[in-house]
């Protein structure tokens, strides 16, 4: 069910799902897909708690053009609109890992550090790592209430992401 349009970002929808999924159509017809994938598994070294961890994935999923994507000038506003549209729980923690396939992972980063930063709400807190993937550095980032009930815990577990690859 799409929701009501404002001047200042694009109309999106959400369609839910096992993923949680949200889309958009950009100005150039480029068509979005910005997903929250329930990702419980990233705690389960501490089974005890009871996370509400989802992924955050922000997917082109058409194009009509070839090359790089034009910028939407109101793409960064539109996706700011779904994230608080679906965190809206002290208990949700969201995190975003930058796609480093292609090497553009630090701009990715900076993008979303910069996306996050300039409509930061009260309360939200944003931690970032750097973790070892293989030939690569996975660039992650974990978004959560600051008054999160398993705040220290869920600090904790993030910052032991890489531990096993070491």
């Amino acid at each position: 069910m799409p929701n009501d349009a404002s001047a200042d970002r694009y109309e999106f929808s959400f369609v839910g799902g096992r993923q949680n999924s949200y889309f958009f159509v950009t100005e150039h017809e480029v068509v979005y897909e910005i997903k929250f994938v329930p990702s419980g598994y990233l705690f389960e070294s501490r089974p005890e708690l009871v996370i509400q961890a989802f992924e955050m994935i922000i997917s082109v999923v058409d194009k009509p053009i070839t090359g790089r994507l034009p910028a939407g000038p109101l793409t960064a506003t539109t996706i700011h609109t779904i994230f608080y549209d679906f965190f809206h729980s002290k208990e949700q923690v969201i995190v975003f890992v930058c796609d480093c396939s292609d090497g553009r992972h630090t701009a990715r980063a900076r993008k979303f550090t910069s996306w996050f930063y300039t409509d930061i709400r009260p309360h939200m807190a944003k931690f970032d790592r750097a973790i070892p993937d293989g030939e690569r550095i996975a660039l992650i980032s974990i978004i959560l209430h600051d008054q999160h009930p398993n705040l220290a815990d869920v600090l904790d577990v993030f910052y032991e992401l890489d531990q096993d690859n070491k």
